[in-house]
C-alpha cells in the first residue's frame, strides 16, 4: 500500500486572491465614493428640476434622493461583488 504524503497545507490549494495593494485600495474607495454620490446628485438635480416645473414643494427632489440612494447602493454591491 503506498502512502500519499501531502505537501501542501488545505488552506494553500483553495484559489486564494492575492491581497490588493495600498493602492488598489485607494482606488476602489474612491470608485466607492463615486459609485454612490454620482447618482445622488443626479437624481437631487432632476428631482429640483422636476419641482421646479411642476410647482412641487419637495416632492421630487425627495423623491430623486431616494432613488438615487438606491441605484448608488446597487452600484456599490455590484462593485465589491466582483471583488469577493
Amino acid at each position: 500500500m503506498v502512502e500519499i504524503k501531502e505537501t501542501t497545507d488545505g488552506i494553500s490549494r483553495m484559489n486564494k486572491k492575492k491581497p490588493p495593494s495600498v493602492w488598489q485600495s485607494l482606488a476602489l474607495v474612491g470608485q466607492l465614493g463615486f459609485t454612490i454620490a454620482v447618482p445622488l446628485a443626479l437624481g437631487a438635480i432632476l428631482g429640483n428640476y422636476l419641482d421646479g416645473i411642476t410647482h412641487q414643494k419637495t416632492l421630487f427632489l425627495l423623491l430623486g434622493l431616494l432613488l438615487g440612494l438606491i441605484v448608488g447602493i446597487y452600484g456599490a454591491y455590484r462593485l465589491f461583488a466582483r471583488l469577493f
